[in-house]
């Protein structure tokens, strides 16, 4: 559903340059491969590349056509030819992971901190290394981006995968029926807690017969996830900036505040504004478009009210219940990656430095064919034709600089600038910065903890969290057993490693 807090902080002159073979053994130092010729970044060489591109997409029956019109648009330009492959998120990481362990051949990749575990691929030496590229094969996306940015997405201070240019912060807000909002004067914007929404539910429970639950929880989405998201970033259990125990470890599940946040849950559940099938009750996106409930938490930027539910018989609106931050998204949200396997990481990284500047190939990857694909209302908004065959626009933000892209009729027309002025709301301070760019070193026994830490919580959290049990002798269970499993000793190690790699910063 959403790439939210799994993970952690992680992109000139004429010139002919030789691909070193520290290049191309990867970022790590497990894998090699043969050295390649030199390539001109500033000419179009006359020997015809094949790109072999996996992405995270639901499979387009018309792709054939569209890579036929990027291959016309690129023989002048780089010489090169595209084979697109889309494989649906339940297969990608189990098809993309295979290929890596067997050092099978591809070129380019969707990879992060979540999907395909950029983190540990990196270190495995599975992607190409690209700091030293940065003023040559990807100098216009690097300028773009900012070279600052990029520092989010090293691993061990290497820079093994481009992001993708989009939202660099986190918010949450309320999703919720502009319909009913407006038929009982409610102001959304007023509420920053799920205690001071009660009151709201509680009227809409007894007046809207239609709408049985007025809210919706998922394991994401709770009072649990908006404490949390609030005080530490996720997977390395450091209090943010400005809290009390600012750049310290926590064991946040036994903090008051997160205990109250579960209780909140249960209360809600056993008022009925909840479904009494929360647990196990799939696709809370769809409940919310079929109007089924008034309100919930989710993620949320400039447009994304509209991307969500643009098919929807109701109209919705959202709120802003945190600011914005940065965290993950900023460097290993939605990367791409040259895989260590590319006959030619030098022609690949030409190609997706022009995918991530380009305004017609980009627009060509996720919309297709003018004309077959869409139909063109302005020079910078289209109208998509249903059933064309081909429409990868909901899939942009893996591919490549979102500020490149055609908008849809249904999206606001000021979406863009919005969003660059949301990324420029989210300032870090300097403790911020170093949290972020730290990457725990590899260390197999805390690694091993982590894992046994990671597989009690999953047997408790969802439940204490959505409601369905009593928050309180389950979370003293669960942190009896994390006690027991050496979660203060986990947490003085991280603590050390961060206090360590501060006094390098």
């Amino acid at each position: 559903m959403r790439k939210l807090n799994v993970m952690k902080k992680l992109l000139a002159g004429s010139m002919a340059m030789v691909m070193s073979m520290s290049l191309l053994a990867g970022c790590g130092t497990k894998k090699t491969a043969d050295k390649i010729a030199e390539e001109d970044p500033n000419t179009c060489p006359s020997d015809t590349y094949e790109i072999n591109w996996y992405l995270m997409a639901d499979p387009q029956s018309d792709v054939h056509s569209v890579e036929e019109k990027i291959n016309e648009y690129l023989k002048d330009k780089l010489n090169v030819t595209v084979k697109i492959n889309c494989l649906s998120s339940g297969q990608y990481a189990q098809k993309l992971g295979a290929m890596i362990n067997a050092n099978e051949y591809f070129d380019l990749c969707f990879a992060a901190r979540w999907m395909l575990d950029y983190v540990e691929n990196s270190r495995k030496g599975a992607f190409v290394q690209l700091d030293d590229y940065l003023d040559t094969y990807l100098k216009g996306i690097a300028d773009e981006y900012g070279r600052d940015n990029l520092e989010y997405a090293k691993v061990d201070g290497k820079l093994c995968a481009l992001p993708v240019y989009k939202e660099m912060a986190t918010q949450l807000g309320w999703m919720y029926r502009k319909d009913i909002a407006d038929k009982y004067g409610i102001d959304m914007t007023k509420y920053k807690t799920f205690e001071e929404l009660e009151p709201v539910l509680k009227m809409i429970k007894e007046k809207e017969p239609d709408i049985k639950y007025p809210i919706d929880f998922a394991a994401d989405t709770n009072p649990a996830q908006l404490y949390q998201e609030q005080n530490i970033l996720i997977d390395t259990f450091l209090m943010h900036e400005g809290k009390e125990n600012e750049g310290k470890t926590e064991n946040i599940y036994e903090s008051d505040g997160y205990k109250k946040a579960c209780e909140t849950a249960r209360d809600f559940y056993n008022k009925g504004y909840v479904r009494p099938d929360v647990l196990t009750a799939t696709d809370q996106l769809q409940r919310m478009k079929e109007g089924k409930t008034f309100v919930m938490m989710y993620p949320v930027k400039p447009g994304k009210v509209q991307e969500l539910f643009k098919n929807s018989g109701y109209e919705f609106a959202q709120a802003e219940i945190t600011e914005p931050h940065r965290d993950y998204l900023a460097g290993t949200g939605s990367m791409q990656a040259i895989s260590a396997s590319s006959k030619n990481p030098a022609r690949v990284m030409r190609f997706l430095n022009l995918l991530n500047t380009d305004r017609t190939l980009k627009n060509l990857v996720i919309h297709g064919i003018e004309g077959k694909h869409y139909n063109r209302v302005d020079d910078k908004t289209i109208e998509i034709i249903p059933g064309s065959g081909y429409e990868m626009h909901e899939n942009s933000w893996t591919i490549g600089n979102v500020f490149l892209d055609d908008l849809l009729t249904t999206e606001a027309p000021d979406k863009l600038t919005a969003l660059k002025a949301f990324n420029d709301r989210a300032k870090n301070g300097e403790l911020e910065d170093k949290i972020l760019t730290f990457c725990p070193p590899e260390n197999d026994e805390r690694d091993r903890k982590r894992t046994e830490i990671n597989s009690t919580t999953d047997k408790y959290l969802k439940q204490v969290t959505q409601g369905a049990v009593d928050p309180g002798p389950a979370l003293d269970e669960m942190n009896g057993k994390l006690k027991a499993l050496g979660m203060d000793d986990y947490l003085k190690e991280l603590q050390n490693e961060f206090d360590s790699y501060c006094k390098q910063k």
